[in-house]
């Protein structure tokens, strides 16, 4: 799924843009105050935080599309790009989100806290949209695996939490593997 790979990479955008454009700010800012480049940077910003939203849903619905065409080998490959690959990133998010926060709750003495779930929102936004990927595979698994050997079906909830995301995504990796599934797949598939 190339829409997988694209989410995964505007994810990464997002990262660089999260970190970059509030140091351009504060450094474009020092001597001459709010200008055209502190501006232009929060819109910028702004744009990318939408187009990483847009494409993230556009990908959720191509796994859609994907599912319904019974190509599992392009869910296969696209959901364990983004369940896989994006460990860096969420880790690195929330690391530098709670180092920012911190700052900027402290820096307002509590006045910014109400905006604080924003990016928790944003951030489980991701997850969610990464997770529908995850559940169009394991519908995938329970339609043509039989009973004896199908994924539980707590794994659609997993798949849209933070963190048991990766543990449900780990599971399913180690006991439905990509060769394993070719001896238990139906053979009219």
């Amino acid at each position: 799924m190339k829409s997988a790979k694209v989410f995964l990479w505007a994810m990464y955008v997002h990262l660089v843009f999260s970190i970059a454009v509030p140091v351009g700010i504060v450094l474009s800012c020092i001597d001459e105050g709010w200008d055209a480049v502190g501006i232009v940077l929060v819109l910028l910003y702004w744009l990318e935080t939408v187009a990483v939203q847009i494409i993230g849903w556009v990908c959720a619905g191509l796994a859609v599309v994907t599912y319904r065409k019974g190509q599992w080998e392009k869910l296969f490959l696209g959901w364990k790009r983004l369940k896989v690959r994006s460990i860096p990133f969420f880790v690195i998010n929330f690391i530098y989100s709670v180092l920012v926060w911190f700052i900027l709750v402290g820096g307002s003495r509590g006045i910014l806290i109400l905006l604080v779930p924003i990016p928790i929102i944003y951030t489980c936004t991701l997850v969610f949209q990464s997770g529908c990927v995850g559940i169009c595979y394991i519908k995938y698994l329970r339609k043509h695996l039989e009973d004896s050997v199908r994924p539980s079906g707590i794994h659609y909830v997993l798949q849209l939490l933070a963190v048991a995301d990766l543990v449900s995504t780990a599971v399913i990796l180690k006991k439905y593997g990509k060769e394993r599934l070719k001896n238990s797949v139906h053979e009219g598939d």
